[in-house]
């Protein structure tokens, strides 16, 4: 019978991962994958209590159960993890299996006997979820790098500590250590595992969900609103004198893995600050991820021309306070009104274009979208040239 002061905390810390993650995580921002680790945080609860009760009951196909619900929502995590990356498949038969199945494997393991040798076999089989958890989170790139660790960390030990059950199953085989002995200190590890595993989990997830927002690549609500106005009294006043940008800082994975939170932060601070202190006070500025903005400026071409100019010039301005390996620059999309037309989404799409047009070039330039017409004579000018 597990100590239940190894147990009480346990319960304790399951309860609370599950109600902290539905009310921060999964309410005010519901979406399959928070849907699915709520689901997991809440199996495990149910596990842990039936264990308390097994604690009170001394009932071993009780205790069976209870260990099978606590690790039964691994699949469910790494669906989720591959519906938060936006995967097409999620594998949820497989999750929903697994959960089903494991703690019915381990109940009916307690009435035949071999309770040990199934509990290793499932916890293995657990392990290679945890596996896979590691690829979707390094999948996640160098800029969720930090809300990945928790649970990439606790992930490896996971593995680990699934050797040291079936290493420990081995020596029970061989005779050098008791059953019964093997059976306590698998489960005494089983317990404070679970405790250290669901903070991690709920850490990580909870990190994700909310930095979800923070990463989203689209304009908030009141920038798009403003932009919208100014837009329609500019196409009713006949007015061209106007385009959106979009600025983005070149390589941001790169810098993120030459660099520590610290730097990374620095340097998405900087980039704001010099779009900030470069474009004119009328122009509307949307900073839409930490390392690109959305501006719409009301200036000329030659105006736009000036400022794009000095943007990129103090871009690449290195502070004396910090050093990286990597020279910072930036790919600029400009779509002026003029050749594009009003249309808030169509701007919006044209711009995002030339700036991915511009970083495939080598970035440190900006990508003006011309009009049909002038793309015309600039081709026409080319083919002189050759």
């Amino acid at each position: 019978m597990i100590n239940s002061t190894l147990m009480m905390p346990v319960v304790a810390l399951t309860t609370l991962a599950t109600v902290v993650y539905i009310g921060l995580g999964f309410l005010p921002r519901p979406s399959r994958a928070t849907a699915l680790w709520s689901t997991a945080f809440a199996i495990a609860m149910v596990g842990s209590y039936v264990w308390l009760a097994q604690n009170h009951i001394a009932s071993e196909p009780l205790r069976a159960l209870g260990s099978g619900l606590t690790i039964a929502p691994m699949p469910l995590l790494w669906s989720g993890l591959r519906a938060y990356r936006g995967r097409e498949r999620q594998h949820l038969l497989i999750g929903y299996l697994f959960g089903l199945l494991s703690p019915i494997v381990l109940l009916l393991s307690s009435f035949a006997g071999v309770y040990g040798i199934a509990f290793r076999v499932v916890f293995t089989a657990t392990a290679v979820f945890a596996g896979l958890m590691i690829v979707e989170l390094v999948g996640l790139g160098p800029r969720l790098r930090d809300e990945a660790l928790p649970l990439l960390g606790v992930s490896g030990a996971f593995i680990v500590f699934a050797v040291i059950i079936d290493v420990n199953g081995m020596l029970v085989m061989a005779g050098l250590i008791t059953g019964s002995d093997a059976l306590n200190l698998v489960r005494t590890m089983n317990m404070v595992g679970m405790a250290v595993y669901v903070v991690c989990a709920l850490i990580t997830t909870l990190l994700l969900t909310i930095h979800g927002d923070e990463i989203a690549t689209s304009p908030r609500d009141a920038f798009e609103r403003t932009v919208r106005t100014r837009l329609d009294r500019a196409s009713a006043a006949d007015d061209d004198l106007w385009s959106l940008l979009d600025i983005r800082l070149d390589d941001p994975d790169d810098i993120r893995t030459a660099s520590s939170t610290a730097e990374f932060n620095a340097v998405a601070q900087k980039f704001a600050r010099d779009v900030d202190c470069v474009l004119p006070a009328d122009a509307d500025i949307e900073q839409v991820a930490s390392t690109r903005c959305l501006v719409l400026v009301p200036r000329s071409q030659g105006g736009v021309r000036e400022l794009l100019t000095e943007l990129l010039e103090r871009i690449a301005t290195s502070e004396h306070d910090r050093a990286l390996p990597i020279r910072l620059t930036a790919s600029i999309g400009w779509a002026p009104v003029s050749a594009v037309g009003y249309d808030f989404d169509t701007l919006v799409g044209r711009a995002a274009e030339a700036a991915n047009l511009a970083h495939a070039e080598g970035g440190d330039r900006w990508e003006r979208v011309r009009a049909e017409a002038e793309q015309g004579e600039r081709l026409d000018r080319d083919r002189l040239d050759m």
